[in-house]
């Protein structure tokens, strides 16, 4: 964003927080009708900033302080608890590896486990030996599992009542952490998983917003409303441990941090992506060993970026980041994640709310709390779907 974008931005919301009048169009309208600029699409990923650390909040130095990135996957019950060493897992892709890249991957994870002491979950269901890290079997059945299984945590995809008895009877004898992948159903049972004490809900964003019920919705409008649920679940007592696991196009650091600010705990990587990361700019074949390292390069770089990111915003915990640290410039992303506009501390809903209630209170017409609720759920409708009058 160049310094004329910012400045057409920072016009538009001083002019908001002037009038006290809500615009009838997106911030970025504004941008778009400007000839010198010319078109500009919409990219929610990009239309959201992060605060960096104030007076109040100084930053820390990721080189001489301790910026913690672990993150513990299981509730309080489990008793084989595993511990990660930042907030990644890896994935093989749902479908057969090839034994090279199988290759690959164990030896970059070892090496991350045994030079740097950082651990990260392998999901797959290949028995690797002398692995230094933990694995995830994916299963439909409880046969699927067997006594020489050499696992610490199993994820099972959603699959109606059938799958609730499976988490009550793995529990039951399985000490590792069991997972549940949900599907474009989540909203109706995500309660009932978690009263089968599972202990954690996995999410494939593309493959949901592919579904036709949630066809055009972002990534972050499916983790912030599944956070949503999770915390509509523990309303009123402690969240005992239960995660959300968040995967699908999360390819840089600032789509994992604003991801994770939004309601994810876990981000999956998957294994192509990687390695593709990995061998990037070479063409032709690089061997194994040459591919591995620079794997091992690119997740410890990836790691020193993500203790960079809370050292910049005041936080000695990655985890400390939230929702209330982000900044947007697109009312349709204020809206559908509760961020406050840049420039304000306030999201567009609360400005429109105090627009409405100060109407009722200057008018002589008079509006109960459902009028109030109801009146601002339309404006609020009306400027999500970019209307206006």
């Amino acid at each position: 964003m160049d310094n004329r974008e910012k400045f057409t931005i920072r016009s538009s919301i001083l002019e908001l927080s002037e009038n006290g009048l809500p615009r009838d169009k997106s911030i970025d309208d504004k941008i778009r009708k400007d000839k010198i600029i010319g078109a500009k699409t919409i990219d929610i990923w990009d239309s959201i900033t992060a605060l960096g650390a104030q007076l109040s909040r100084p930053p820390y130095d990721p080189y001489r302080e301790i910026i913690n990135l672990d993150i513990s996957v299981g509730r309080e019950q489990c008793q084989n608890k595993v511990v990660l060493s930042m907030p990644l897992i890896i994935y093989d892709n749902d479908v057969k590896m090839d034994e090279e890249s199988t290759e690959i991957l164990h030896s970059a994870l070892n090496k991350l486990s045994i030079d740097k002491k950082t651990n990260l979950i392998f999901v797959s269901n290949k028995n690797i030996k002398d692995r230094k890290y933990p694995i995830f079997k994916r299963i439909n059945e409880k046969s699927e599992l067997t006594i020489n299984d050499d696992l610490e945590g199993i994820i099972l995809k959603f699959n109606g009542h059938k799958t609730l008895e499976l988490i009550s009877d793995i529990k039951k004898e399985f000490p590792g952490p069991v997972l549940v992948e949900v599907d474009d159903s989540f909203e109706s049972v995500i309660p009932s998983i978690l009263n089968m004490n599972a202990d954690g809900i996995i999410i494939d964003t593309i493959k949901i917003t592919n579904k036709e019920k949630y066809k055009g919705k972002h990534a972050l409008f499916l983790i912030y409303n599944i956070r949503s649920i999770i915390n509509q679940f523990y309303k009123g007592k402690k969240n005992d441990g239960t995660i959300l696991i968040a995967a699908g196009d999360f390819n840089d650091v600032g789509k994992i941090v604003k991801a994770v600010a939004i309601g994810a705990d876990i981000i999956g990587f998957s294994t192509s992506l990687l390695i593709a990361n990995a061998a990037r700019h070479f063409e032709g074949h690089l061997c194994a060993d040459t591919v591995s390292n620079r794997l091992y390069k690119h997740l410890m770089a990836t790691k020193g970026e993500l203790k960079g990111v809370p050292a910049a915003l005041g936080y000695s915990n990655f985890f400390n980041i939230s929702y209330t640290d982000l900044r947007t410039s697109c009312i349709e992303t204020s809206l559908e994640l509760n961020i406050a506009i840049e420039g304000t501390d306030k999201t567009y809903r609360q400005i429109i709310e105090e627009y409405v209630n100060e109407f009722a209170n200057k008018s002589d017409f008079v509006m109960d709390d459902d009028t109030k609720c109801s009146l601002i759920e339309y404006l609020s409708e009306k400027r999500s779907c970019g209307e206006g009058n």
